[in-house]
């Protein structure tokens, strides 16, 4: 309760009551001046509840007005801005919510001073989002962790106020409630820089634009359609984040393309627009006129094949009240959008959210992709060329593509060597060679028939092996049988002295048994956290862990063991001292952990590996995405296990790495110009890293430690091939080729596979339905046979409604109901699109069900 003589003060003190009230409700607030700058060092720290140090902060600054700290209350804002000659965001934001659909009438809302608005959601689960923008239009920015924005009810000394939009719940007592709705998940996808250009919301804007041409004739509408098409696809192309460039251009030249085919818009106008504004992001610069040019002239190729269809006969967009959408004098109509009243039947229902994602005349054929994209191909001239004949034979004999042999290739080997060998960049730098590599492909691709070039050389090297082992076991037997006769003789003598009154004789060295014999390993594909750290006590320098599918032991890591084998495989990539606790035992003290891991991943199944990621484990592997091969014919230039191949991974395997018998790492430098080449390595990564954020972020700082370990495996796997001294150094040659090998095959891949962390469980489903509907003919399906037959009962009856609800959003079923005396009978119509020869993905899940898997 506020006294009289407060309650006056308060009433010809507005921003001092607004301060109050959010604090009332528990939301620290800050003093900021009238320019919107904080008045207080260290703000996000200070901010506060405590009302007698609000009434401090504003008697000594009485005209400061009411800040909130983002971070701390863990709020996003969604901030669109409207300036006089600039951007809109209001009408931008306007298109994009109408173009993804969405009811946004509960959720807080303030007008700023300058006409603008703030939107107020909860942050997201996951990783909380910051200030960064990601793919929005010009004139919506985002205030999230980091950031602050002025609350509402403050007042400029002009009198211009952030006021509460009418009709929409207080900020404060939205607070206090715990009603603040999260940020919907399509939105935070467009926040989140992973994501694909939003063509979504470009058709909106061009049809849009388009619709408001009421008495044009159809040629004249898609003229318009274009015209705003291609404004809208050079905005969100010159704001393109790097990484996000190419795939963005190819995706707009595409779109685009379809519009010349109709004749709306003419090449040369298209190109030269998408050419201004890579010019704008920097692409053309980086890239060249020429690779550009070519990019353009694909995508737009591609789209001339299939024109866009007729535009339908579209009202212009508004909210309930009929006023347009881009009227917002008051913004209520940013509540009105998707606000359409309850439709209770299941045909409107659908109707009424179809165009969230596609439409009947232009459906989703996202969900249909690989999500592979264009990649390149292994790089066969960055390998020594001791590498490369056997390389390109071995994956004509396999039927495989080079980037499917060698990527296992340079794990595998890179594990043999592992800590034996450590390549040393500075006295304070050195890593151990071993890799952790991946293949990505779904079934069939060609991932076990690349891995099992270089497993089956290994199988064969252990096996060879086992006169040594018995040999070694011999030998253990022996230090046993002597290490029990000191033993017993020790005791004899310490019996003695007791007897004697003598001081006992110590236990001497060889009077220690040594414990159970272990058979060294090479290599492994399953085992328990205990028995990797008992065969890594047998072979210090390290294993090689190599399975077909690495998901299972991904999902496993924290499912069984509260989190203890997660912590193991991360310090297994390091190769530093690890202690493995064993209950009822004692426990295994290691000095190096260092496992390898190499084998492959289904697309569908990384995003499971590593949901809820937030240690990095997923910047420690260095992706490969191969295309799938072609038909080869059988070739008989290569056999199952080449000579030259076992010949130097033994070489490797038996790299001399002890003194007097005990295990001792030896360290190899880089030479004075192999030192220069990784530098400017590290510089390019200095000025890679800001331009990224997440996951690609955490992946490109790992990049100098995968360079260093993959430049020292290329040295020794030329020197096994080729015989001779051992290197002393690692040359500059060896840099320069992991620095290409990063830059144009592993990056560019693993930018590929990252991708694929953020898709959901909601696509794959989605996508295993509309292939099995390809492969199978069908017309029309019902939601038993999506249920049983497409997707083998992993869904119940209500999860299989949810999706067919997609799709028919999605463009592709048309729920059809037949009224009969009892129930009425659903099924739904395919779009016949489906089986035309329309965007083909370009690699959909093949198996002999029809993509199923």
């Amino acid at each position: 309760m506020h006294t009289p003589s407060e309650t006056a003060t308060l009433a010809v003190e507005p921003n001092l009551a607004a301060a109050l009230d959010l604090a009332a409700a528990g939301v620290p607030v800050f003093p900021a001046g009238p320019d919107k700058r904080p008045l207080l060092v260290g703000w996000q720290a200070k901010a506060s509840t405590e009302q007698g140090q609000i009434h401090k902060w504003w008697l000594a600054h009485p005209v400061a007005l009411p800040a909130i700290v983002m971070g701390r209350v863990g709020l996003v804002v969604i901030d669109c801005d409207r300036h006089p000659g600039g951007s809109d965001g209001i009408e931008a934001f306007n298109r994009l919510v109408s173009a993804n659909g969405g009811n946004l009438a509960d959720v807080p809302m303030t007008k700023t001073a300058r006409g603008g608005a703030h939107l107020f959601f909860k942050q997201p689960k996951g990783k909380a989002l910051g200030n960064g923008r990601g793919e929005l239009p010009d004139g919506i920015d985002v205030r999230g962790v980091g950031g602050f924005v002025i609350a509402p009810g403050a007042v400029l000394p002009d009198g211009k106020r952030w006021q509460a939009v009418n009709g929409r719940p207080l900020l404060a007592d939205a607070f206090k409630a715990g009603t603040i709705p999260e940020l919907p998940q399509w939105l935070a996808d467009i926040v989140h820089p992973n994501r694909k250009p939003n063509n979504e919301a470009l058709d909106e804007y061009a049809r849009t634009a388009s619709s408001n041409t009421v008495e044009a004739t159809d040629g004249s509408r898609g003229q318009a359609y274009a015209a705003a098409a291609l404004d809208g696809a050079a905005a969100e192309l010159s704001a393109a984040p790097t990484g996000k460039r190419n795939e963005m251009l190819n995706a707009m030249a595409f779109r685009l393309g379809r519009m010349i085919a109709r004749g709306w818009v003419d090449e040369k106008t298209a190109a030269e627009a998408l050419l201004g504004a890579c010019d704008a992001n920097k692409y053309l610069r980086e890239h060249g006129h020429r690779a550009t040019m070519k990019t353009v002239e694909s995508g737009i190729e591609a789209g001339r094949k299939k024109p866009h269809p007729d535009l339908s006969d579209r009202e212009p967009s508004s909210g309930d009240d009929g006023t347009a959408l881009s009227d917002l004098s008051d913004l209520s109509d940013l509540s009105a959008i998707g606000g359409a009243k309850q439709r209770t039947s299941d045909e409107q229902q659908a109707k009424g959210r179809k165009a969230e994602t596609g439409t009947w005349e232009e459906p989703d054929w996202a969900l249909l992709d690989d999500r592979r994209g264009e990649l390149p191909d292994f790089p066969v001239e960055a390998l020594p060329a001791s590498l490369r004949g056997w390389l390109l034979r071995a994956a004509r004999g396999a039927g495989v593509t080079p980037g499917h042999v060698a990527v296992p290739l340079l794990g595998i080997t890179s594990s043999l060597i592992g800590t034996a060998r450590r390549v040393r960049a500075c006295r304070s730098w050195s890593e151990p060679l071993t890799m952790w590599v991946a293949l990505l492909g779904f079934s069939g691709t060609g991932k076990t028939p690349g891995l099992d070039v270089t497993r089956r050389v290994l199988s064969l090297i252990e096996r060879g092996r086992k006169q040594k082992v018995a040999e070694l076991q011999r030998e253990h037997e022996t230090r046993a049988q002597k290490a029990k006769a000191e033993k017993k003789k020790w005791e004899k003598a310490v019996a003695e002295a007791v007897e004697n009154n003598l001081p006992a004789p110590p236990k001497p060295v060889g009077a220690s048994e040594p414990g159970p014999f272990v058979a060294p390993r090479l290599c492994l594909s399953d085992s328990t956290i205990e028995r990797l750290a008992v065969l890594l006590e047998a072979r210090p320098q390290g294993l090689a862990f190599v399975a077909d599918e690495l998901a299972r032991l991904f999902l496993n890591m924290k499912r069984y063991s509260n989190g203890q084998d997660n912590e193991f495989w991360l310090e297994a990539w390091n190769g530093k001292n690890f202690v493995v606790e064993r209950q009822g035992r004692p426990p295994v003290v290691l000095d190096y952990l260092l496992v390898g891991v190499t084998g492959g991943f289904q697309p569908d199944k990384l995003g499971r590996a590593f949901e809820g990621d937030d240690d990095g484990m997923y910047a420690r592997f260095c992706f490969a995405w191969p295309e799938e091969p072609t038909h080869m014919p059988l070739s008989n230039e290569v056999t199952e296990i080449e000579p030259e191949i076992q010949n130097a991974l033994t070489r490797l395997i038996n790299l001399p790495a002890d003194e007097d018998g005990v295990f001792a790492p030896r360290t190899v430098d880089l030479s004075a110009e192999a030192i220069s080449a990784f530098e400017t390595f590290r510089t390019f990564l200095a000025q890679l890293k800001p331009e990224l954020d997440g996951r690609e972020r955490e992946w490109v700082a790992k990049g100098g430690t995968h360079v260093l370990r993959l430049s020292g495996t290329l040295a020794y796997l030329d020197w096994a091939m080729l015989g001779g001294p051992e290197p002393r150094s690692i040359d500059e040659q060896y840099v320069a080729a992991a620095v290409r090998l990063w830059q144009d095959y592993f990056w560019p891949h693993s930018r590929a596979a990252l991708r694929q962390l953020g898709l959901t469980e909601k696509h794959t489903n989605a996508r295993r339905a509309l292939c099995w509907i390809r492969t199978n003919r069908k017309a029309e399906v019902s939601l038993l046979d999506i249920r049983r037959e497409a997707l083998g009962r992993r869904l119940d009856a209500e999860q299989i409604r949810t999706l067919l609800d997609s799709l028919v959003r999605a463009g592709w079923l048309k729920l059809v109901t037949t009224k009969t005396g009892g129930r009425d009978i659903h099924r739904w119509r395919v779009n016949p699109l489906l089986f035309s020869g329309a965007p083909t993905p370009e690699r959909s899940e093949r198996s002999e069900r029809g993509c199923v898997s």
